[in-house]
């Protein structure tokens, strides 16, 4: 069903781009009464455009998944779509779309819902995903939420009476009470008179969620980008869930046997065995989960990594080895007579072991110590799992701050190519206006504001961004701004002063400046739209460039706040564990390169659909 939804979203995406938008703005610019037409030459480049199929393919895909992507609160996110409980409403994840929509406006739409408004005892912020409980199993879910206000009036009570004794002692004794613990008697005397009313209460709620008048809608997949998952069992990271070929181990099961005598590199070592060879591989990672067989996995212990193993011949061939040296102990000193023997009747024990839970087939290894939880041990014929989580749980991980890799990924793609579009978008308007009079006017303006971008483009970028971002936290806009301001507008003023210096001493031009048409009127109108081709042809490359720059910054920890999700902080969180979860470095740089990749892929169909030369070859 997860599946069939996500086609459909996808689908919507792409109608959306290619048939909604178009009409919207047809729409909106027709109600504004501007008519917008294309001549033939450029009804001739859009029809070449499409005709190569790479890039305009690339070309639906980017614009479709951005289009879906301004979506994304409602589809991805943590909040549900609707809550309801009685006659209260709420729309939280509508709301966060609607916030980020209404981006240059500090939060139009409150996003918080007191609990007690939905039928959870309290005056904090409500659990969604409690609330989710309560809905889907209301008989079983409310035992636990009663008994915790039971024990909460209880302590409450102790501690008014334990209030009520120290200041009948003082009395007694002849001294006034202090006046904060007058004040906490009375503050705890209110709270328990609260804590009274809610029990009281808890019943008619309860039949509110049993009689169906309480229900949650979320998004399609319910976890965002911001929160962590407390709900995993472990430490973040955690790896993919999701069967990856390449990134993710082959399910594999192991049993611990116990710790060994030696250590490999100061780390203690266990040994574990298998059912089969294909189990017990050198360089598996092992997770040791608490818990039996057949049950949810509840806490991860700690991480082995496997450094050797044996089947049953090879562990018998050493034991046959050892005690043809141990039938000669003349040979040997007494230390490694003793630990010849332990080693010994370790191995003796490992293949007794392995023989009666998996017979001939089995297979041991060693394993040394990557990772352990502080104050636990791990148990003998203790679970080993490469890995531990349902295939849909967390399908791409998590960060090292527990947050879902997947939410991650697909909001940074959004923050990185709106942020290449603004960079992109505001530095071609001043490029476009700078380079028109350098080359309309030339003459002294010319050479003055040349000078003047040879010396701004002297501006060290980087060393600037860094100075800044020691003094403020630079925001999505600031950075838009500080690119835009320093690089984005140079290189398009160059190649748009040239265009028009070509392009004012023709013919045409000649004839609409004696004609008395206004200067400003002769550039946009007339020199403009025949200067356009070499932009637009390079305006998918700096869309390339953008990306990076952003992704780049992020990565130094010179860019968006830590709040933010960005491909380039993922980056950087994962090669601090690039050996035991590489897919933090692997999943960043793919979605990255796949983006890049198909905007170069339009880039090239731009530049040869629009390419002259193709229209001004004789037939």
């Amino acid at each position: 069903m997860t599946f069939l939804l996500t086609l459909m979203v996808l689908a919507a995406g792409v109608l959306l781009t290619m048939r909604g938008i178009p009409w919207l703005f047809r729409a909106v610019s027709g109600l504004l009464g501007f008519k917008f037409r294309t001549s033939p030459l450029a009804q001739k480049r859009l029809r070449r455009f499409r005709s190569i199929r790479r890039g305009y393919i690339s070309f639906v895909i980017v614009t479709s998944m951005f289009t879906t992507s301004l979506f994304l609160e409602v589809l991805v996110n943590d909040r549900p779509i609707m809550i309801r409980y009685d006659q209260n409403t709420a729309f939280p994840a509508v709301r966060d779309l609607a916030n980020s929509w209404l981006f240059f406006v500090d939060g139009p739409f409150r996003t918080f819902d007191r609990s007690a408004d939905f039928g959870i005892p309290g005056e904090g912020p409500l659990d969604y995903k409690a609330f989710s409980e309560i809905v889907d199993d209301p008989v079983t879910s409310f035992g636990p939420i009663a008994e915790e206000r039971r024990q909460e009036m209880k302590d409450l009570s102790d501690e008014i009476s334990e209030s009520k004794l120290e200041i009948d002692d003082l009395l007694a004794d002849g001294e006034e009470p202090e006046q904060w613990l007058i004040e906490d008697l009375e503050a705890a005397t209110e709270d328990l008179a609260m804590l009274k009313i809610q029990i009281d209460n808890l019943g008619s709620i309860e039949k509110v969620f049993a009689s169906g008048d309480a229900s949650v809608f979320w998004p399609l997949y319910r976890h965002g980008p911001r929160r962590n998952r407390l709900d995993l069992p472990g430490t973040a990271p955690h790896g993919p869930s999701l069967p990856i070929p390449g990134i993710t181990p082959r399910y594999s099961t192991a049993v611990l046997v116990s710790q060994t005598a030696g250590t490999r590199g100061g780390k203690p070592t266990y040994e574990v065995m298998a059912a089969d060879p294909a189990s017990l591989e050198p360089g598996q990672k092992f997770f040791v989960v608490d818990g039996v067989d057949d049950e949810p996995v509840t806490d991860v212990l700690g991480i082995l990594l496997l450094r050797e193993s044996m089947g049953v011949p090879e562990l018998t061939a050493r034991i046959a080895e050892r005690q043809q040296k141990l039938d000669e102990p003349e040979t040997l000193d007494g230390g490694l007579l003793s630990e010849l023997r332990s080693k010994q009747e370790s191995d003796q024990r490992l293949l007794d072991g392995i023989l009666q839970q998996f017979g001939e087939t089995g297979q041991a290894g060693i394993a040394e110590v990557l990772a352990q939880a502080e104050g636990r041990k791990f148990p003998d014929q203790g679970r080993l799992m490469t890995r531990f989580l349902d295939p849909w749980e967390a399908p791409l991980g998590t960060s090292d701050s527990g947050i879902d890799v997947l939410p991650l990924l697909l909001y940074g793609f959004r923050i990185s190519v709106g942020f290449a579009m603004m960079v992109m978008g505001l530095g071609y308007v001043v490029g476009i206006l700078a380079g028109a009079v350098m080359g309309y006017y030339g003459g002294w303006t010319d050479i003055l504001l040349q000078r003047f971008i040879e010396i701004w483009g002297s501006v060290p970028f980087l060393f600037l961004i860094m100075i800044i971002a020691s003094i403020v936290d630079p925001g999505f806009w600031m950075l838009v701004i500080f690119l835009v301001i320093l690089r984005s507008w140079m290189a398009v003023t160059y190649q748009i002063r040239g265009e028009f210096y070509r392009e004012k001493a023709k013919d045409y031009v000649q004839a609409a400046i004696g004609t008395g048409v206004s200067d400003f009127k002769v550039m946009i109108r007339h020199i403009l739209p025949n200067s356009m081709i070499p932009v637009i042809s390079r305006a998918p490359f700096s869309f390339v460039n953008y990306i990076s720059a952003l992704v780049s910054l992020d990565f130094l920890g010179f860019g968006l706040p830590p709040t933010d999700p960005s491909w380039g902080r993922l980056l950087n969180q994962g090669f601090q564990f690039l050996l035991i979860y590489p897919h933090l470095v692997l999943l960043p740089v793919m979605a990255l390169a796949v983006t890049l990749f198909l905007v170069v892929l339009i880039g090239e169909a731009v530049r040869e659909a629009f390419d002259p030369k193709v229209f001004s070859r004789l037939r």
